[in-house]
């Protein structure tokens, strides 16, 4: 913060455009108006920078002249998770208020989400100004009434200006932010570029553009310039742009945290990867990514417009990403689901599930298309059964290396970073007692985990700790979707109610000479009791299912294949499956074109 004297030039003049409009001036008269000007100190934030902390002592309050400031809430103090964004302040609006009529310390931090102009009210200047004009004290009240009647934002603030910024002089950025604008203006009215020639603006030039426009693109250098200085203070994301087909670690010619030091928050930052027309090798990715530096990375094609598409989506919170359940055989009703999903124009940007909807989610997540997707699953589950190598059974009924096997011929060595689509599966973490979520690691190994029915496949052991199917905890999981707060939701969940039965007249278990004599004389009618293998699967999800009912009012969009007469374990039932899931979907976006929310997926 840097205190200007106050002359006539002009922040002078933003200022008297913001005491016209502010509600706690706009009653005075000229005079009075002019006599709490020359009160007033100029401070000028830049972007990131913080106007107080909450719990520091309330000494002022603040105008707002240029610029934006955020309003955030700390969980936690103790916590080092980032602080939640609950308001914006924009220009001609005061802030600081209450903290003062309440003689309080600070409830919450305030800073500067770009560069800003405030101007500081000392508290006694404060205290004389309603002495003296009673008057403006109803309006002050009914100003904090009102923002306290809207409440913190519903829902989480997307970025709308993104500071583009290569990581290098050979990175072809400024194609890249073409393309990207583009794609941009496809969701939004209007995108503005700004390069370099603006560095001369004024404070209110950069708020213009922003406020006429539906996002901003700024177009940094790829060294510490003033110019990219100046984006990364006013952008709300920063896009770190390099080639994905090189194996050098992603550096910056710049600190991007040396720049925001002291931030009370710091801004999204995502990693674009790009590639020259194929995908990238396994395990290639990880070494990129910088040590979790950034909240997502993106594997993009400048020459596949669709990867561009996808980017915008993901960066603005317009995408939509989809939710597979577990559920045995029944879980090839995803098939369906995707190939009535793409057939319709609905995006599929990100993807995430548990045990078996975990594995065909890294299908789609690998970008297999429609006909690769069937032809992997029915060569996989219908013409080898991957539950078919009985072992003596001291941990399970199945070794699971057929499983294993089919998990690395399918996916290969590649991790969870080097698939297309951002991904996520679940396993229930029996040493912690949680459901894991991972995005990060060797694909087959978590999947494997994610399949681990407990009795049926081994447990999977890492790092001391074992992982069973993520369907024991949690077999539908739509919340880590949601918390991505990246666009909207689309749960597919399997109903795995109905699967087992026992005739009317079983009342106890079957001896072993029971079992002989059906085989001999009634082989070719189906058994009246489940077999142990149905009941341990049943018995897995059992627990989920009561969490899984709540998880159905977190999706935006619910499908639910009608899959009850299916049986978990009947893989034969491929092809059925397949058609209902594609059926059942078909209908669901009918119903949906016709709601507000369900339309918003074929805008995406």
């Amino acid at each position: 913060m840097t205190a200007v004297v106050p002359g006539e030039n002009p922040a002078r003049l933003r200022l008297r455009k913001a005491l016209q409009q502010a509600p706690l001036f706009a009653d005075l008269e000229a005079h009075s108006l002019m006599a709490v000007e020359r009160e007033l100190s100029l401070l000028v934030l830049p972007g990131g920078a913080p106007l107080f902390r909450q719990g520091e002592p309330a000494d002022a309050v603040y105008v707002v002249a240029s610029g934006c400031l955020g309003v955030f809430r700390h969980e936690d103090e103790d916590s080092a998770d980032e602080p939640i964004l609950i308001a914006e302040i924009p220009p001609s609006n005061i802030v600081g208020e209450m903290s003062l009529l309440t003689q309080s310390q600070r409830t919450r931090s305030v800073a500067a989400l770009r560069d800003s102009e405030v101007w500081r009210l000392p508290r006694n200047s404060f205290d004389t100004l309603t002495a003296r004009h009673p008057e403006v004290l109803p309006t002050l009240m009914r100003s904090v009434a009102v923002r306290n009647a809207a409440g913190p934002m519903k829902r989480r603030r997307q970025p709308r200006t993104f500071a583009i910024l290569p990581t290098g002089p050979g990175v072809p950025a400024a194609r890249f932010a073409v393309m990207l604008a583009s794609a941009l203006g496809r969701i939004g009215n209007q995108v503005q570029m700004l390069g370099p020639e603006s560095i001369d603006q004024q404070p209110e030039w950069f708020a213009r553009h922003e406020t006429e426009s539906s996002f901003v693109l700024y177009r940094a250098d790829a060294t510490a310039t003033e110019w990219t200085e100046l984006c990364l203070r006013q952008a709300d994301c920063l896009v770190v742009v390099r080639s994905g087909d090189d194996d050098t670690p992603t550096r910056l010619p710049f600190e991007i945290e040396t720049v925001q030091a002291g931030a009370v928050f710091h801004r999204r930052r995502e990693l674009v990867l790009l590639h020259e027309g194929r995908d990238p090798p396994a395990g290639s990715t990880t070494p990129l990514l910088a040590g979790g530096m950034y909240g997502q990375h993106h594997h993009v094609r400048l020459d596949v417009h669709a990867d561009i598409d996808r980017l915008a989506r993901l960066l603005t919170g317009h995408a939509v990403g989809v939710v597979m359940a577990g559920g045995g055989a029944r879980a090839f009703s995803h098939i369906g689901v995707v190939k009535a999903l793409r057939a319709s124009g609905v995006p599929i940007d990100q993807v995430g599930g548990a045990s078996m909807g975990a594995i065909v989610a890294a299908g789609v997540a690998a970008r297999w298309d429609d006909k690769e997707l069937e032809e992997r699953f029915r060569v996989a589950f219908v013409d080898r059964n991957p539950l078919s190598d009985y072992t003596l059974p001291l941990i399970s009924l199945f070794a699971g290396r057929r499983v294993t096997r089919l998990l690395r011929v399918s996916y290969g060595e590649r991790d969870i970073e080097d698939l297309i689509l951002p991904f996520y599966c679940v396993t229930a973490n029996l040493t912690t007692s949680n459901a894991d979520i991972h995005r990060v690691g060797k694909l087959w190994r978590w999947l494997r985990a994610s399949v681990s029915i407990p009795g049926v496949i081994p447990p999977f052991n890492e790092a001391g700790e074992v992982h069973v199917d993520g369907g024991v905890i949690d077999n539908f999981p739509v919340r880590p979707m949601r918390r991505t707060g990246r666009g909207m939701t689309i749960g597919v969940d399997i109903d795995t109610g109905g699967a087992l039965a026992a005739g009317v007249d079983v009342m106890e278990p079957w001896s072993a000479w029971q079992f002989f004599r059906r085989l001999l004389w009634k082989r070719n009618e189906t058994l009246p009791i489940p077999s142990i293998v149905a009941i341990l699967l049943r018995s897995a999800l059992v627990a989920s299912t009561a969490r899984a009912l709540e998880d159905r009012q977190a999706a935006d969009l619910l499908i639910m294949p009608p899959m009850t007469h299916v049986d978990l374990l009947d893989w034969t039932s491929f092809d059925t499956a397949v058609e209902i899931g594609y059926r059942t979907t078909m209908e669901a976006l009918d119903k949906a074109r016709a709601t507000p929310t369900g339309a918003r997926l074929f805008l995406a």
